[in-house]
């Protein structure tokens, strides 16, 4: 592709001080539009025979970012004398990613190889400056020594010919993490280290990727440059492609959608019914993703729409269709992630080679053409039983139980319940033993000394947890309460007591000191029998602050010898229960993980700080024996290997859609997950604060884990209770914008009006989260049509009247609003969708 370059200091045209969103133009297409009923749906579609434009930024690279080796200091990808190691990035400089096509740089050549984004403005050449669908980027963000590895969100500014300006949001995630893993488009296990930044070592393990992200572009116009993000945001781009709108096929008399296949990927999920209350006869059958696209531009005709359902299979040779998937409503410029269940052919093996071609049939039956034509497809037929190489660990995903379910309660309850303290919003009460024996944090210390004295110890605080009068069917009817579709305890927090059956690897366990009791069992079994689709999580700290077998493993907060005294330094604290053994990997982590998997049944694994891990030497029994039940399980990304089901930022939310799977957990406290007797009761955070958080995260892609701290006895403060209750009030009738929907590829947000959005097959939700004071209005273009009901959640069920006034999609809300508190779900229900 021919680029101009100018940084943007020095390309100033006229129309650089306009930052007007395109929306305002675009909706004088899109919404003055006459309001007719829709007519048949066209039978073919614009061809369009190669949609990517890849933008050649040889030019302008400016960072070296990969190393020959670990002694090349010619590359410095972070500022910091780090890099990637060339030896393991792609050779050549194409590159496909979720079927779209890159330009790689030459990473193996001594040339610059990435550009540091600092608000430059490529232009596009005359002959390139046409519509376009999408923005593609590979990158990923650098962060200093020290500093926390986030993601980053920025603006990307696309500018068009009639000067009109819009911002797309993007996040990128950083390109390594100590903590949180996040899926990138390339892997690798490892980069080059700074030795004077990095304890002396050249080679550093923690996972390390270049990163996927994609925005809308606004495409009733023609683009003619972009500018990118400031440097303030750190981040680095590899390679940006851009996708084309599709014009209209003039040759046929009703010009329809340009249904454009963007990928199909084969994935090792299946249709899940592993809960009582389903059924599902094609349980089982693998579901293989199809990512399907409207290229028709922004100010397309009404006949580019879909509007009917259309139906979408897979014709193999070697696999069958079983459930096809269907859409109902996709308007230009927009697309979508569509799953068809399949299953092998007889005499087909699992894990073999497959090709399939994607069809598509509308409400008539009849096939409807593709933009750019038919392709074939190579997939994966079947689900292949797993290994222990990180290749086939990687192959994981979480279920679609899991991205269905958005809400789940996280439960900390342990010896740390006992003296229940941190300072308020400063610290964690679950870390009161760390925090007891850090010389550089002192208020734990000074607050234990004032209550206990210099005499007492942690361990002392076990015989004070005895449980007595605790009921596991509270706790589990407080959570069905809530709303919540799944739950995960915290089994054995970093103090290393288990609340579960520990066997020989050790003593420090429930059953043997405290409660004398099966914790974990009594609420495992509680919850099959009184709410069997609810879904499971265990929570297992990998390593133990003062075990001392941990030894050979400890760094920083997790050192791994004996605690000396808080107050006298004199060695050392009781570690009660602790049996010697000589692995701690082998010894304690993989059979306690194993007894959670086998024992307790965890469909979910939620690990905790990672590092050395025995999780790879048992992961892949666990998937396998798992689907030889029906069920799928899901783990976190803090299990010490190098793949991740999903990630788990903390107390975190984003401005755009991660490109991976993530859930976000808080307490309910301010700042504590387990209870701490020095949070006031006012200082709790209400229904009116955590339900926008659960819908704001929902709308991003996320799954959101609201953690609750019961008191040593098993109580739950009615400041906990009381937010967890609303929630549940909530759910009952806005649920449906919630539990199995997914984020909105155009914007998952407004935050000028603050709105957000979620869909579903059958219809669209608008959530505003400020009550609106006799209507709703937003910019966003809303896949809204003639025939279309909105209704609001919550109210008295009367269809509410709406308009486009061409600027604005407009709901009439009245007072509707008045019968429902924290949010209001504005349900736009598709002309002819299956209820």
């Amino acid at each position: 592709m021919m680029l101009s370059f100018l940084t943007s200091a020095g390309f100033v045209p006229s129309f650089l001080g306009l930052w007007t969103h395109v929306y305002d133009v675009a909706h004088e297409f899109v919404f003055q539009r006459p309001m007719v009923a829709p007519g048949p749906q066209p039978t073919q579609t614009g061809i369009i025979t190669d949609p990517f434009i890849r933008i050649d930024l040889t030019a302008i690279f400016d960072v070296k970012a990969a190393a020959s080796n670990s002694s090349d200091t010619s590359a410095n990808f972070d500022g910091y004398g780090r890099s990637y190691p060339a030896k393991l990035l792609p050779n050549g400089t194409n590159y496909s990613f979720r079927g779209i096509e890159f330009a790689l740089p030459s990473f193996h050549s001594s040339s610059n190889d990435a550009l540091r984004s600092a608000g430059q403005v490529l232009n596009l050449s005359t002959a390139e400056s046409r519509q376009y669908h999408s923005l593609h980027i590979l990158g990923a963000v650098t962060f200093a020594p020290g500093a926390s590895a986030v993601p980053s969100v920025a603006n990307f500014t696309f500018h068009y010919d009639d000067g009109e300006t819009y911002d797309a949001t993007i996040i990128l995630a950083p390109w390594f993490s100590p903590g949180a893993v996040f899926e990138g488009a390339i892997y690798l296990p490892y980069h080059y280290a700074n030795p004077s930044l990095d304890s002396n070592q050249t080679i550093d393990k923690n996972n390390t990727h270049i990163h996927y992200a994609t925005a809308r572009i606004p495409s009733a116009r023609n683009l003619t440059a972009l500018t990118l993000p400031p440097s303030s945001t750190n981040i680095h781009i590899f390679a940006i492609t851009l996708v084309q709108a599709s014009a209209p096929d003039n040759t046929v008399a009703t010009p329809g959608p340009a249904l454009w296949i963007q990928n199909v990927r084969s994935t090792t999920k299946w249709i899940d019914n592993s809960t009582e209350s389903s059924t599902d006869v094609n349980a089982g059958a693998q579901l293989i993703e199809v990512t399907l696209a409207n290229l028709a531009p922004l100010n397309a005709s009404d006949s580019a729409w879909v509007t009917s359902n259309h139906t979408v299979v897979l014709q193999s040779d070697t696999l069958t269709t079983v459930v096809s998937a269907s859409v109902q409503r996709l308007a230009p410029n927009d697309q979508v992630v569509l799953l068809v269940g399949v299953r092998n052919a007889d005499g087909g093996v699992q894990g073999s080679n497959a090709t399939v071609r994607v069809v598509i049939t509308d409400a008539g039956g009849q096939e409807v053409g593709l933009a750019g034509g038919e392709k074939e497809w190579a997939v994966t037929a079947g689900i292949p039983v797993y290994d222990d190489s990180d290749e086939s660990l990687g192959k994981h995903e979480a279920p679609e139980w899991y991205d269905d379910a958005k809400f789940g309660l996280f439960i900390h309850w342990g010896i740390y319940s006992v003296p229940a303290w941190a300072p308020t919003g400063r610290q964690y009460a679950a870390w009161y033993n760390w925090d007891l024996h850090n010389q550089f944090n002192p208020p734990t210390a000074q607050h234990h000394l004032a209550l206990y004295g210099p005499n007492v110890t942690y361990d002392d605080f076990i015989a004070n947890f005895t449980a007595q009068g605790w009921d596991p069917n509270y706790w589990l009817d407080l959570i069905a309460d809530a709303g919540a579709k799944y739950f995960v305890f915290v089994t054995k927090h970093h103090d290393g007591f288990s609340l579960f059956e520990t066997g020989n690897s050790s003593d420090r366990n429930s059953l043997l000191l405290g409660p004398k009791r099966d914790i974990t069992k009594d609420l495992i079994e509680s919850a099959k029998v009184r709410y069997p689709d609810l879904r499971r999580g265990l929570y297992y700290s990998l390593p133990e602050w003062f075990n001392p077998d941990y030894g050979p493993y400890g760094h920083q907060s997790f050192p791994g010898m004996p605690a000396l005294n808080a107050f006298n330094g004199s060695c050392c604290d009781p570690y009660i229960g602790w049996v010697h053994k000589e692995n701690f990997l082998t010894d304690v982590q993989k059979p306690q993980m194993e007894s959670l998997f086998y024992d307790y049944g965890a469909e979910i694994l939620w690990c905790d700080i990672g590092y050395a891990s025995a999780f790879p030497d048992v992961a892949a029994e666990w998937y396998n024996v798992a689907a030889t039940q029906g069920r799928q399980v899901v783990r976190d990304d803090r299990c010490g290997s190098s793949q991740t089901d999903f990630s788990t930022p903390e107390y975190a939310s984003y401005d755009a859609v991660l490109s991976s799977k993530w859930e976000t957990s808080e307490g309910i406290d301010p700042y504590a997950y387990a209870y701490n007797s020095d949070t006031p009761p006012e200082a709790y955070k209400n229904a009116s604060i955590l339900i926008p958080r659960l819908v704001d995260i929902v709308s991003k892609g996320g799954n959101y884990l609201l953690g609750f701290g019961p008191m040593a006895n098993g109580t739950v403060i009615p400041a906990m209770t009381k937010p967890l209750h609303d929630i549940g009030q909530w759910l009952s009738h806005s649920g449906p914008a919630i539990f199995g929907t997914r984020p909105w590829w155009v914007q998952p947000s407004d935050p000028a009006a603050n709105l957000r959005f979620t869909t579903a097959p059958d219809a669209f939700y608008v959530i505003a989260l400020s009550r609106p004071d006799g209507s709703v209005r937003t910019r966003a273009p809303v896949p809204a049509r003639a025939g279309d009901r909105v209704s609001m959640l919550g109210g008295s069920g009367a269809m509410l009247e709406w308009k486009f006034d061409g600027e604005e999609f407009i709901v009439e809300s009245g007072d509707e609003v008045k019968s429902v508190d924290f949010a209001w779900v504005f349900r736009i229900e598709y002309a002819g969708a299956d209820n």
